[in-house]
């Protein structure tokens, strides 16, 4: 440097950047972030809240609203024990043991092949955000079950939305957003098939086994809908999906170090 610098060399030079002004920067864009989808989730927590309470309206929430009585019924008439043991076994995918430990092999499959925390937080938050609306909503419309025999006995919860039905969608939903976000070729977009087939074969096991009328099944899939559309337009679990190199503050940090070196090479 006390010799001074070739005209050319001005190109390998990177203005320094104070890394709080950086982490400042971050703080604020995740603030943003945070604040934004705490206000989706409450106004879709509303929105599903109002339906619920709407349809309890008709009959203390037991009228034939879009077959919520003949659509049960039918299933009642349909029953087999073969059937019976078979919706048993896929309306299980959908409980909440199950999610939890499908989600949590999500993430660790995604942060080990990505190396990035974007698409684990993405999950987690949808995740966390369906079951905290789920028990929410559930508590202040109170639905009573179908007014058939159920296969399932003391559940703790009652009939709208089906929790089963949110999480499997919610999901399987969201896999499918980041495996077609994040991978190439053809193939990814097989993972549309699970993302419909597991809601609609959790959707048919909560009927038939007497627990959700037909509304609640849409309830919850409007607030899957509703949710994966804010969570994914706020969190955005794809940024940056194939850019190479490592984190923006490394790459930069190597950019500098590697000027500086030059600079130090050529004086």
């Amino acid at each position: 440097m006390t010799e001074g610098l070739e005209p050319e060399s001005g190109a390998d030079l990177l203005p320094a950047e104070p890394e709080k002004t950086m982490d400042r920067d971050r703080v604020r864009r995740y603030g943003r972030i945070a604040a934004g989808v705490l206000v989706a989730w409450v106004l879709i927590v509303g929105i599903l809240a109002g339906i619920g309470k709407l349809i309890m309206i008709t009959h203390n929430g037991n009228g034939d609203l879009l077959g919520d009585r003949t659509i049960p019924r039918w299933f009642l008439a349909h029953r087999t024990p073969s059937l019976n043991h078979l919706s048993l076994v896929v309306s299980n995918l959908g409980a909440t043991q199950d999610i939890l430990i499908a989600s949590v092999v999500t993430c660790v499959v995604f942060l080990a092949v990505t190396r990035r925390w974007r698409p684990v937080f993405f999950i987690a938050v949808v995740m966390f955000g369906e079951l905290a609306a789920f028990l929410i909503v559930e508590e202040i419309v109170k639905r009573p079950r179908p007014a058939v025999p159920h296969l399932d006995s003391g559940l703790p919860t009652s009939a709208f939305p089906s929790g089963h039905m949110a999480a499997t969608t919610c999901l399987y939903a969201a896999i499918a957003i980041l495996v077609i976000g994040h991978a190439r070729g053809w193939w990814r977009y097989l993972f549309l098939i699970p993302a419909v087939v597991m809601p609609a074969a959790i959707a048919t096991a909560r009927m038939y086994r007497g627990e959700h009328h037909p509304t609640d099944i849409l309830a919850s899939v409007l607030f899957a809908a509703l949710w994966l559309t804010a969570a994914t337009r706020l969190i955005e679990p794809n940024r940056d999906a194939f850019r190479r190199g490592a984190r923006p503050g490394l790459a930069r940090r190597k950019a500098a170090g590697h000027s500086q070196e030059t600079v130090q090479s050529m004086s």
